[in-house]
């Protein structure tokens, strides 16, 4: 009898090891195909490379008085603007993950063209909504400030970048300022002095809010070749690092301590570049829209 039950036993361990492989096997093709279908559609929006359309509200008051710039939708040529953001970036050594960040450079163009009030944003790799936010408040800034009725007009923002694939990681809110000062002086009919380099997400109010990595920032500004680098108020600051050894015997005893440094000293030592701290943006178009870097 025990033999008898221990067979039955194991037929029945052998039947539910069959059984349990096989909706493994069934659960890895599933997984498979999904990827699969994943990667073809992550090709597909690669080459669509459009972000879907987002409404903007037209806040222009046409009974001001002032007198509406006029915009050429015919004019096929496209005014650009490069603009810095940070990215993170992760490294393990097999046990722990950390992160350190890196500035990066964006290139940012923009056209209008007779529509119906939609804002685009182009970009290669599809991204999230800190670039959609940004150049809906980009587009609402632009026509209080130059008082040009958009409402009648389609606002298509391209993003692009060195390393495309880059743009996943990037932070698109500080380029918020950068995409409004294009914006505005598109309209206006104004050069960008393309020596002046900007971070710093633009607000309701037409101010130009804090962002992170300034450091990071300013770094890849000066190695792009910027003279002057714009950043919010109070963030024109980094944190500059001194450490003393003391040696006791067989023992070595290290202690470091963090200051606050002008940022614009190292930046103008190692690049020749001016770190500036703005307020708004028409403190940021008074440096764009000059030749001067001074």
């Amino acid at each position: 009898m025990a033999n008898r039950f221990l067979v039955s036993l194991l037929v029945i361990i052998v039947i539910a090891s069959i059984a349990f492989n096989y909706i493994q096997y069934e659960n890895t093709q599933y997984l498979q195909q999904t990827i699969s279908e994943y990667k073809k559609q992550i090709e597909t929006e690669k080459e669509t490379k459009t972000i879907p359309p987002i409404p903007v509200p037209n806040p222009v008051n046409q009974s001001s008085g002032k007198t509406t710039p006029v915009y050429n939708v015919n004019d096929t040529s496209l005014k650009s603007i490069s603009a810095v953001a940070v990215r993170p970036i992760l490294s393990s050594d097999g046990f722990f993950e950390t992160t350190t960040y890196a500035g990066t450079v964006l290139k940012i163009t923009v056209e209008i063209r007779d529509g119906s009030g939609l804002v685009l944003v182009n970009t290669a790799i599809p991204t999230g909504v800190d670039f959609q936010t940004s150049a809906r408040t980009a587009v609402m800034i632009a026509q209080k400030y130059t008082n040009f009725d958009l409402s009648k007009k389609d606002v298509i923002f391209s993003i692009s970048s060195g390393n495309q694939q880059e743009m996943q990681a990037v932070d698109g809110g500080s380029a918020g300022g950068a995409m409004t000062v294009l914006l505005i002086s598109d309209i206006s009919g104004k050069p960008i002095n393309n020596k002046v380099l900007m971070t710093g997400t633009i607000e309701d109010d037409g101010s130009i809010g804090k962002i992170g990595g300034v450091s990071e920032k300013a770094d890849a500004a000066g190695k792009y070749g910027a003279k002057i680098f714009l950043v919010p108020s109070g963030q024109a600051i980094t944190q500059v690092q001194s450490c003393d050894e003391k040696r006791a015997g067989s023992f070595v005893y290290r202690t470091c301590t963090s200051q606050d440094q002008p940022l614009s000293d190292l930046t103008e030592k190692e690049f020749g570049m001016k770190v500036i701290e703005i307020n708004s943006i028409s403190d940021a178009l008074s440096y764009f829209n000059t030749n001067s870097t001074q």
